[in-house]
C-alpha cells in the first residue's frame, strides 16, 4: 500500500475525484483495532480462568495437593512407628516385667491424654478434605509422642529394677560351698554321736580336711570363730537377698575372712575340717531366711542345674546315711 492520493468515481460528473483524507481517520482505526484485540484477549483470559482457574490458583492447588500427599505418606510412616512401639510395649509387659516381677502398666495409663477438649478445633477453618488430613496427622503424632514417652519411662524403670535385682541375684546362695559328695540332707536324721533321731538343719558335704570352702553368694561376713557343737564357723549375711549362710566344722579361717568384710561368690572363706561335734572331715552348710528360720539349701542349687542333676542331688541328700555332725 502506497501513501499516494485515493480516488473515487463520481457518476454524476462521470470522472474520478480525489478523496481528501482526514488526519483523525488513522488513529481512530488504530484505537478500534486495539480495542477489539483487548476484548478478544480478555474474553480468552476469563474463559481460561473459568475453565482451569488463574495461574495463582492453579499453583496453590498444585502445592496443596503435593502437601496433602506428603502428609499421607507421613501418616503411613507414623503408623509403622506406632506398630513397632506396640511390639516393644507387648514385650515389655509380657517378658521384661514378668522376669523382673514388676507390676504391669495399666491400660488406662497407655490411653492417658485421649478425649477431653478438642485441641484440633483450629483446623475447622480449612476445607473438609484438608481438615481431615491435618487432624489425622496431628492426632497420630500426639499419640506417638505419648506412647514413646511412656515406653521410655518404662525402660528407665526396668533398667533400674534390673540393676537392683542383679544385686539380689548375686547375693542369692546358688552354689555348693565346697567340692565333695553330699552325704546328708536337710531333715530328720539319726545323730551320729547321740544316736537319736533329730532334725538336721543343713547339708553335709564330705571332703578331705583342708579343702577350700567358698562363699555361696556375695555378702558381708557376719561372724567367725567357734560356735558350740558347730566348731569353727563362718556366717555370711546376704542382706539384699534376705539370707544368711553358715559354714561349720571348719579347720581354719584365713585372716582375710573377718567380720564386716565383703566377699564375692566363689571367694575362699575357710577350709574344711572336723571341729566341734563331728565324726569326720566335712562341711556342714545351712541357709537362714529373713526371720532366722533354717531352710533347705538344696532348693538354691536348682537354678544352676539340669533337671537330671537336681534329681540326682535330691536323691543323694535323702539317702539314709547318718549325718557327720
Amino acid at each position: 500500500m502506497t501513501d499516494g492520493p485515493f480516488y473515487r468515481y463520481d457518476e454524476v460528473q462521470c470522472t474520478f475525484v480525489e478523496i481528501k483524507r482526514s488526519r483523525t481517520v488513522l488513529p481512530k482505526r488504530i484505537l478500534i483495532t486495539l480495542g477489539l484485540a483487548c476484548t478478544i484477549a480478555a474474553g480468552f483470559y476469563w474463559g481460561m480462568v473459568a475453565t482451569w482457574g488463574s495461574p495463582q490458583v492453579v499453583a496453590l492447588e498444585t502445592e496443596t495437593e503435593v502437601l496433602r500427599s506428603q502428609l499421607s505418606e507421613a501418616d503411613e510412616r507414623i503408623d509403622d512407628m506406632r506398630s513397632e512401639l506396640e511390639t516393644l510395649a507387648r514385650i515389655d509387659q509380657e517378658l521384661y516385667r514378668t522376669i523382673l516381677q514388676a507390676d504391669r502398666i495399666p491400660e488406662a495409663a497407655r490411653q492417658a491424654g485421649v478425649g477431653g477438649t478438642d485441641i484440633y478445633a483450629e483446623f475447622q477453618r480449612f476445607s473438609p478434605e484438608t481438615r481431615t488430613v491435618l487432624r489425622t496427622t496431628a492426632e497420630n503424632l500426639d499419640r506417638l509422642e505419648r506412647e514413646a514417652d511412656l515406653q521410655s519411662s518404662s525402660y528407665r524403670d526396668l533398667v533400674e529394677l534390673a540393676r537392683e535385682r542383679s544385686e539380689e541375684l548375686r547375693e542369692l546362695p546358688a552354689i555348693m560351698p565346697s567340692d565333695g559328695r553330699l552325704v546328708s540332707g536337710f531333715g530328720m536324721r539319726l545323730h551320729p554321736i547321740d544316736r537319736v533321731r533329730r532334725m538336721h538343719y543343713g547339708i553335709d558335704i564330705t571332703t578331705p580336711k583342708g579343702t577350700p570352702v567358698v562363699a555361696t553368694a556375695d555378702g558381708v561376713v557376719k561372724s567367725t570363730g567357734r560356735k558350740g557343737g558347730y566348731g569353727i564357723t563362718v556366717e555370711i549375711s546376704h542382706k539384699k537377698a534376705g539370707y544368711v549362710t553358715r559354714y561349720a566344722h571348719l579347720s581354719k579361717i584365713p585372716s582375710t575372712t573377718r567380720r564386716g568384710r565383703k566377699v564375692r561368690r566363689g571367694d575362699v572363706i575357710a577350709y574344711s575340717g572336723s571341729t566341734g561335734r563331728s565324726t569326720a572331715p566335712h562341711v556342714h552348710y545351712e541357709v537362714f531366711d529373713g526371720s532366722g528360720r533354717q531352710i533347705n539349701p538344696i532348693d538354691f542349687f536348682a537354678p544352676g542345674m539340669t533337671p537330671s542333676e537336681f534329681e540326682r542331688l535330691k536323691k543323694e541328700a535323702n539317702t539314709a546315711i547318718s549325718p557327720l555332725d
